[in-house]
């Protein structure tokens, strides 16, 4: 796989800027790992080619999406790589293929894609792409089966990324990822793609996958901390999102094989023990006295393991805590129960609304009357609380790779991953 930059920015300067940065001197070593640069251009209008030509060593691909580009020669002439060329039924193609980025891109749905593979094939261009708009599990596994040698193929848009993070381990050619400002629905940053895909991208490869399953789930920063995790290890594992509306969805290229183990979030955590019981998977202790799971995993002998390792992930963090308030009641507050009685701490359970919990349960208004020394906000993103101050504070909920709902991610994580390799050894 190579590894694309995409720039996209107001203005041509601002772009010949963007495109320097990414080999600065000050800028961060892995920002120089890269193969090439694209440049969206259709809001330039006439640019100068040589300049652009003149600001990076890597090869270029000047696209104009959704517009022709003003003079295709031009740009080949002026030592440009490869112009992006938008495929059509009556396309008539008149640069040199070996010089063509052949692509489609529908941002709706998720068409015929064997039958457009083959037709844009035919062309014989440098490079095929073809980025669709993947709704369901099932259109994102018959897109990763399209991938042939010399095909690129994205997954667009937040139930796209299942596809789009795992099509470079499928063979998928090219991997295009945003430098500052995403220029396709679910696109990656640069940071997080270096993060999943390493450096040693020529050789990806993994035979078994697993995923993070929730609604949404297309913020997880998990795939950059399992994927480096089977990198280490040598394990020939890829782990990408898996962002649909139900569990069942989801359960089922599990139990099919599809998916050899999930990380389980919000909302699916219950779903997940309650299916575990179900099909008569080993629930370990931690899932067992939380009632939830997050995790499930198909070991060798083909039974499937049912465990809960955010308990794990908060006895790591909650230290000496005597007097905790934890917000919420869903699957992600049991397992900090579950936690927290470890250590014979004073729990008080606060929610927006009444529902089965383990503990009493109050109105999350009366939260200010708490005093203690440590609040656990389970909330999931969007749901927004005013937290007592002066306390110390956990948030389940991350908002990048900082702070300490980022450190209690990677702590079950960690515990996670030992399971996933588990599973395969």
């Amino acid at each position: 796989m190579k590894l694309a930059v995409t720039i996209y920015e107001e203005t041509f300067d601002a772009a010949l800027g963007a495109i320097r940065g990414l080999s600065a001197d000050h800028d961060m070593a892995l920002r120089a790992d890269h193969d090439m640069v694209e440049l969206r251009a259709e809001r330039f209008g006439a640019i100068d080619l040589q300049a652009l030509r003149n600001a990076t060593a890597k090869p270029i691909v000047l696209t104009y999406r959704g517009a022709s580009a003003p003079d295709p020669g031009a740009a080949i002439t002026a030592g440009v790589d490869f112009v992006d060329v938008e495929w059509s039924d009556d396309l008539h193609l008149e640069l040199p293929p070996e010089r063509v980025v052949l692509s489609h891109h529908d941002y709706d749905a998720m068409p015929d894609v064997e039958q457009l593979l083959a037709k844009m094939r035919a062309f014989g261009c440098a490079h095929t792409k073809l980025a669709v708009t993947p709704k369901t599990l099932d259109d994102n596994l018959r897109l990763l089966r399209s991938i042939q040698t010399g095909t690129t193929v994205i997954g667009m848009g937040e139930r796209g990324l299942y596809s789009r993070i795992l099509a470079p381990f499928r063979g998928s050619e090219l991997t295009f990822v945003a430098a500052t400002k995403g220029a396709a629905p679910g696109q990656l940053a640069l940071d997080r793609a270096l993060q999943i895909y390493g450096s040693d991208r020529e050789s990806l490869h993994a035979t078994h996958v697993f995923a993070i399953a929730g609604n949404p789930a297309g913020h997880s920063l998990s795939p950059a901390i399992h994927n480096p995790l089977f990198r280490e290890k040598e394990i020939d594992a890829a782990y990408t999102i898996a962002s649909f509306e139900s569990f069942d969805e989801i359960v089922r290229a599990f139990e099919q094989g599809e998916i050899r183990g999930l990380s389980i979030t919000a909302p699916f955590k219950e779903e997940a023990f309650a299916w575990a019981e179900r099909a008569g998977a080993h629930v370990r202790h931690n899932a067992r006295e939380a009632g939830s799971v997050n995790t499930l995993v198909t070991m060798r002998d083909g039974c499937v393991v049912a465990d809960n390792t955010d308990v794990d992930g908060f006895g790591a963090l909650i230290g000496d805590a005597q007097y905790v308030a934890i917000v919420g009641a869903g699957g992600t507050a049991r397992a900090a129960l579950v936690a927290l009685k470890r250590t014979g701490a004073n729990v008080r359970v606060f929610n927006r609304s009444h529902r089965p919990f383990p503990r009493a349960v109050e109105p999350l208004a009366a939260l200010g009357t708490f005093h203690g020394d440590l609040v656990i906000n389970t909330l999931p993103h969007g749901a927004e609380v005013e937290l007592p101050r002066g306390i110390r504070i956990i948030e389940a909920k991350y908002r990048g790779a900082s702070g300490s709902g980022f450190d209690l991610l990677r702590a079950q994580a960690v515990r996670q991953n030992e399971l996933f390799v588990e599973a395969l050894s």
